[in-house]
């Protein structure tokens, strides 16, 4: 009895191993950042520095910097730890030192909610767009210890929530951000990057 076991467990062993092998296959395959997103024509835009308004929120693009930048840096690092030190927990302790042939464009951007109800807001909506449409989304963000609790951790901002929030876009080395978009707004919210 014990060999057929043994046999059986040798088997799925190996199952799971071809499976593993062929996902692993499979997900090589697909270009990492390859999307192109083409923005509705109903999209509410805005320039850098100016807001944009949707059904629920509001949000201001800042600035989009190389996470090299110092100051990029330095806000990244203050926002994991107050955030960090609010919760005993550090949701995205990332280092701004990207791989090899990668960049890590920063967009800092504020983000109000405008009704006087919670609403939802998830940071994984954000996309980058190049000059020619591809999209990044995004990667991790961090903002202060009150937004990490709503934003961050939540998904769910309260009635008069408004804060800066910085968001990490992993990119092809020399790629420039032309637009940040808010893809599941109500419209969707287009903010030019320059």
């Amino acid at each position: 009895m014990n060999r057929k076991l043994v046999a059986a467990a040798v088997v799925i062993l190996f199952i799971v191993i071809a499976l593993a092998v062929i996902a692993y296959a499979f997900l090589a395959a697909i270009p990492a950042y390859e999307i192109t997103y083409k923005e509705p024509a109903s999209a509410v835009h805005a320039s850098l520095g100016k807001t944009a308004t949707s059904d629920t929120i509001a949000l201001r693009l800042n600035s989009v910097t190389d996470g090299s930048n110092p100051a990029t840096a330095a806000a990244w690092a203050k926002y994991n730890l107050e955030s960090g030190l609010a919760s005993g927990i550090w949701l995205y302790n990332v280092s701004l030192m990207p791989p090899p042939s990668d960049s890590y464009l920063v967009a800092n951007l504020t983000l109000t909610n405008v009704q006087h109800t919670p609403v939802p807001f998830s940071y994984a909506a954000l996309a980058l767009l190049t000059s020619n449409g591809t999209a990044y989304y995004a990667n991790y963000p961090a903002c202060n210890a009150n937004c990490s609790a709503q934003a961050l951790d939540n998904q769910t901002l309260n009635a008069g929530f408004s804060s800066d929030l910085y968001v990490l876009f992993s990119v092809p080395a020399g790629t420039s951000a032309a637009k940040l978009v808010y893809t599941t707004s109500n419209p969707v919210i287009v903010m030019s990057a320059n």
